[in-house]
């Protein structure tokens, strides 16, 4: 009986006994500390990936709308060159082939951590094209459509009348110009030349105040390329210079106050017209395509005409580059009397420099001249003291000795117009990141 009773007693010691009971205690605050340290660690990853998700989107999208943003940029800058026939540029100007009514997707760029690429629906020649630009950060993307159109073309000359797309330079104490000049570049003077009419500076260059309460404005717009008649090459007065007109244009010559030579008025195989010194030439026809136009004595323009003069690129000349193609000399007179603002009368000479050959124009002291030349890859010297009336537009641009430069907002204008810039009519962010048509869910 001892031994139970002893058993017994040793059960009921240790019932009452609390050794022991601090290492369970203990697992069980461990586990319940651990529980709710991975409560917390989850909800720290979730919304670190939260984050991450976040920031990846917002980049995204930033990188969406800069590819859009390009896309406008560079069709402005490559406008001239857009048309139904050439209906897709690149990004450096390059024609691309359209596909589905659409050119070809850019190659991926780089923005900050992100990167975009774009397309651009073919120009149609309605003014209005669309932009998809998908921009991508880490793993998200996002696609944005964007809607541009260009609105109703102006005419080169309906502001500014003298205009050299890179530079204008003027000098001179007497030089004196009453109309609106522009360029995309630095107008620089010096000799304290008169500028009587606005001005316009490229974005970022210079330009003086000018006077007479004009203004200074600031922004940039390329001259557009020309085009001649398709059929220019076998359909022109050029006959008429050398009086030897046949078929249909028989008896239609141009009168010269020299007896005609193999010079002058015109040199067939150097396709140049050549006025001598004193001596004058009327010319009656509508379209001349020449290689050079020297005028040492008078080109006349008679009434109710309209005469265009196209000069053609040196290299189809047997020219170097920059080579003078059009010289009115020290004692030349440029006359029209279709200008005549008292009869109702607005015409003036035409002339069209397609390559990059020089222009240089004097004319005689004091001398009143009317014409309008438009060289957009040419350099345009003009000098002495003439007075001018009329419209230069050229690549480079300088104004020197003491000439008078005006013009007359009744002037008919050459059928060279300006496309104006796109600009946005619409934005809207697209379900996915790609689709087909590009513009699919947007």
């Amino acid at each position: 009986m001892v031994p139970i009773r002893r058993f017994i007693l040793l059960a009921r010691a240790l019932r009452r006994s609390e050794r022991g009971i601090a290492v369970p205690t203990a697992m069980m605050a461990l586990i319940a500390s651990f529980g709710l340290a991975s409560v917390a660690v989850m909800s720290t990853v979730d919304v670190q990936q939260g984050t991450k998700r976040d920031h990846d989107s917002k980049e995204a999208i930033a990188a969406a709308d800069a590819g859009a943003s390009i896309a406008l940029l560079r069709l402005n800058r490559f406008l001239p060159s857009l048309s139904a026939t050439h209906p897709c540029i690149g990004p450096s100007g390059e024609s691309q082939t359209p596909s589905g009514g659409w050119c070809p997707s850019t190659a991926p760029e780089q923005v900050g951590n992100a990167a975009y690429s774009y397309r651009i629906s073919a120009f149609a020649g309605s003014g209005m094209v669309e932009v998809v630009s998908v921009g991508s950060s880490g793993a998200v993307s996002r696609r944005v459509n964007v809607s541009l159109i260009a609105g109703t073309p102006k005419n080169i000359f309906a502001k500014e009348r003298l205009i050299g797309q890179d530079r204008i330079e003027i000098t001179g104490t007497q030089t004196r110009i009453e109309t609106d000049i522009g360029t995309n570049g630095d107008i620089v003077t010096s000799g304290g030349p008169t500028i009587c009419g606005n001005d316009r500076h490229g974005v970022g260059k210079t330009g003086p105040t000018p006077s007479c309460g004009k203004q200074k404005t600031e922004g940039n717009q390329p001259l557009p390329p020309i085009s001649p008649p398709s059929n220019i090459e076998t359909v022109n007065d050029n006959c008429r210079l050398s009086q030897t007109c046949t078929g249909a244009k028989a008896g239609q010559v141009d009168t010269y106050s020299k007896k005609v030579s193999s010079k002058n008025p015109w040199e067939g195989e150097a396709r140049k017209i050549d006025i001598a010194s004193k001596e004058q030439l009327t010319m009656g026809g509508a379209i001349y395509w020449v290689c050079q136009l020297e005028v040492q004595g008078k080109l006349y323009m008679p009434a109710k005409t309209a005469v265009q003069i196209f000069v053609r690129p040196p290299n189809e000349c047997n020219l170097s580059s920059g080579a003078v193609q059009v010289n009115i000399g020290s004692q030349a007179v440029v006359e029209s009397s279709s200008y005549n603002p008292a009869q109702g009368l607005y015409e003036i000479p035409s002339i069209y420099v397609l390559g990059d050959g020089e222009v240089k124009m004097d004319g005689a002291p004091k001398s009143e001249n009317e014409v309008m030349i438009y060289a957009p890859y040419s350099h345009v010297d003009l000098g002495g003291s003439a007075d001018w009336t009329g419209m230069i537009a050229a690549r480079t641009l300088k104004v020197h000795g003491n000439p008078f430069v005006t013009s007359d907002p009744n002037l008919k204008l050459p059928e060279i117009n300006l496309a104006s810039l796109f600009q946005r009519t619409r934005y809207v962010e697209c379900t996915g990141a790609t689709a087909s048509p590009p513009n699919a869910s947007c």
